[in-house]
């Protein structure tokens, strides 16, 4: 029975020190999640750039974080980065109480590569994918012409005839404004250290091609329900009283042929044979209707 309990506990001890080690490569601007053990502590990060450093970008208890940010509780604990660079590449190690690792996620960053179509006249967007628009350089490659737009935040397009005051810089984005056929080809927006953020391809359509979950079209289609469903009972409506006119010409008179019988008030015999016929005519229309 002794020796069943010191298999046992030492089973569970070397479950627990195992560590899990994993990996993911993503594109740059898109969010890293890590998902943090119950038993983690903190969570370190050793750069991929500099492997002699080590960063503390979460501790249990402390609210404030030096990078990222965490959701949930409990067992359903997530840490994230939102937009990923080449700085957030390396490793990323959770640790105990007793400082022991518990598991290694590494994460390696891939230019990111875009496909847009644009419609003549319209603006082109280059999103920054997380960098700051002082780290940012755009160049264009293409049939027309092969020319840096922006460096380093700073417009170049001030002194190029085809793109005087078409290329505008905001925190988020770099704009082409008015595009047109010279503007087709590549755009590649590299960060200080000149690595290469994203990729985009950009090419002209007629028109831009909407599918059925566009909320346009949705719209279009729930105010053309109503309608048709008018249209129909509008059919309907005229139909009943195209039959009910015809009706009226065919039924029989019932009365003498000559001027209209003098008024008789409501006690009088000829205002009841009035109220009869009125009411015989209105249970025919009723009948025909129906």
């Amino acid at each position: 029975m002794m020796w069943s309990v010191v298999i046992l506990l030492a089973a569970a001890f070397s479950v627990e020190s195992y560590t899990v080690h994993d990996h993911e490569r993503l594109a740059h601007g898109r969010q890293l999640k890590i998902f943090l053990s119950k038993n983690a502590e903190k969570l370190e990060f050793t750069p991929a750039d500099d492997p002699s450093k080590t960063f503390l970008y979460w501790e249990k208890g402390r609210l404030r974080m030096s990078k990222g940010r965490v959701s949930g509780t409990g067992s359903d604990r997530r840490w994230y980065i939102d937009k990923v660079t080449y700085e957030d590449q390396g490793t990323y190690i959770q640790r105990d109480f007793w400082n022991k690792e518990i598991s290694t996620f590494k994460v390696a960053v891939t230019p990111r590569h875009n496909y847009v179509k644009c419609v003549a006249g319209e603006s082109l967007y280059i999103s920054l994918e997380g960098i700051d628009l002082a780290d940012a350089s755009l160049s264009f490659s293409g049939e027309a012409a092969n020319v840096t737009l922006v460096r380093d935040g700073a417009r170049m397009s001030q002194d190029l005839v085809d793109y005087w005051d078409r290329v505008q810089t905001h925190s988020m984005n770099i704009e082409i404004r008015n595009v047109n056929f010279s503007d087709q080809g590549h755009y590649i927006l590299r960060n200080r250290r000149d690595r290469v953020v994203s990729v985009t391809r950009m090419d002209l359509t007629d028109h831009h091609e909407y599918t059925g979950g566009n909320p346009l079209m949705a719209l279009l289609l729930l105010l053309g329900i109503p309608a048709g469903i008018c249209c129909c009972c509008r059919k309907k409506i005229f139909k009943k009283k195209a039959n009910t006119a015809a009706t009226l010409q065919t039924l029989p008179s019932t009365g003498p042929v000559g001027p209209s019988p003098p008024y008789s008030g409501p006690g009088q015999p000829g205002a009841v044979r009035l109220h009869l016929s009125f009411l015989s005519v209105c249970l025919h229309i009723s009948d025909s209707t129906s």
